[in-house]
């Protein structure tokens, strides 16, 4: 008779967690919490149980810090997650990695199936989905007036300084009225012709306070909307139908916010970039211009200074003008002397004194030569101290 097999602990207890594991990868358990504890380390660990049995649960820090709802002793809930063993203690558990109330089953049951519809139709296609303008000027915004959603978009735009016109279609954003007053927004928006691009959202919520963004209503008029929609629902780890049917995601509406007006803002910087590099180049210029034009003007002469000098220049060619014509005055003063003392000696009353006479005819002619007289003509003899008449009595 062969000795049968022998396992040791640690083998068996690996070998049913190994089973155990393979057998139920993910799986939904539904029960009451039952003693739950949280630890220091931000891990849980309660028990799941029914009216015949008892589940033991851990949920790690990063799975609990994502629950949307504080969960307590006594609640009646859905885990799911999936099983292992252990080892230390030899009991098999579930590792949960996602917890919500139960009534959540039949509503999620309920949008799978709607997903599923829409799906079929091509809402969520990616071919359908528009790209969304890069420059744009009016941006519609579908979320409540007074939430904090609005106001994070409106202080993107401050933050970034972008330059463009909102317009917001306030909402109810959750409880049962929500989905008719978003439908209503998405459509006042959708027929403003001003209105680039449309960002639908509001901020994180339970799984009931998000559920209006996946009514059917909702995703259709998101769908047929002539302008591009960015849907920008609950946190990053939230999914609704809009968010599959819109043209874009955005994780938050921060998110979006920044997203809508990145190529604005990057326009806007370029422009600012150029801006200052023009008025820098314009200010080089006219720097180097004034530095040269100071250094002409420290070389130009003052018009009083020229004047100045053109008056002195007059005044000197003024002096010796005179001095020109006194000289040429007193020189010919003394040839006109010269010419009247040779005059005094050389002229016909010097003659005269001398004791020569000028004969002159009736007419005032000199007679030069007998010939010029007839006998019995008068004529006057002219002399040096006076004049008196004759007749010629024979030539």
């Amino acid at each position: 008779m062969s000795n049968p097999a022998t396992f040791t602990v640690s083998r068996i207890t690996r070998l049913i967690k190994e089973a155990l594991e393979i057998t139920f990868p993910t799986l939904w358990v539904e029960g009451e919490i039952s003693g739950f504890r949280p630890s220091a380390s931000g891990h849980c660990y309660f028990t799941l149980k029914d009216s015949s049995a008892q589940l033991p649960v851990v949920m790690f820090r990063r799975e609990t810090s994502r629950l949307p709802f504080v969960p307590g002793d006594g609640m009646h809930v859905l885990v799911r997650g999936r099983l292992s063993v252990y080892e230390a203690r030899g009991a098999y558990q579930l590792i949960a990695e996602e917890m919500e109330p139960r009534g959540r089953g039949a509503i999620r049951e309920a949008l799978e199936k709607l997903r599923q519809t829409l799906d079929a139709e091509g809402l969520f296609a990616q071919g359908r989905k528009r790209p969304l303008p890069r420059y744009p000027a009016a941006i519609g915004v579908v979320t409540s007036a007074t939430g904090a959603a609005f106001r994070d978009i409106l202080e993107i735009f401050r933050e970034k300084e972008a330059h463009v016109h909102v317009v917001l279609a306030p909402a109810i954003v959750q409880g049962a009225q929500a989905p008719e007053s978003i439908i209503a927004a998405l459509d006042l928006l959708s027929g403003n012709t001003d209105v680039d691009l449309i960002i639908l959202g509001r901020g994180g919520g339970s799984f009931e306070d998000l559920v209006c963004f996946s009514d059917e209503g909702v995703v259709r008029a998101v769908a047929r909307s002539p302008v591009p929609i960015v849907s920008a629902v609950g946190h990053e780890i939230d999914m609704s139908l809009s968010d599959l049917t819109a043209d874009v995601r955005a994780p938050t509406p921060s998110a979006a916010a920044e997203m809508v007006i990145r190529s604005l803002v990057e326009a806007e910087n370029t422009l600012d970039h150029f801006r200052d590099k023009l008025v820098e180049t314009v200010q080089g210029v006219l720097d180097n211009g004034h530095n040269r034009l100071s250094l002409v003007e420290s070389r130009l002469v003052h018009p009083r200074h020229l004047l100045d000098q053109g008056r002195m220049r007059t005044d000197e060619l003024s002096f010796r003008l005179t001095s020109l014509i006194r000289s040429g005055l007193e020189r010919r003063n003394a040839d006109l002397e010269r010419l009247a003392g040779m005059l005094m000696t050389l002229g016909p009353p010097s003659v005269l004194r001398r004791g020569y006479a000028v004969v002159i005819k009736e007419d005032g002619a000199v007679v030069r030569s007998p010939d010029g007289v007839s006998v019995n003509e008068k004529l006057g003899v002219r002399v040096a101290d006076g004049e008196f008449r004759v007749r010629v009595t024979k030539k």
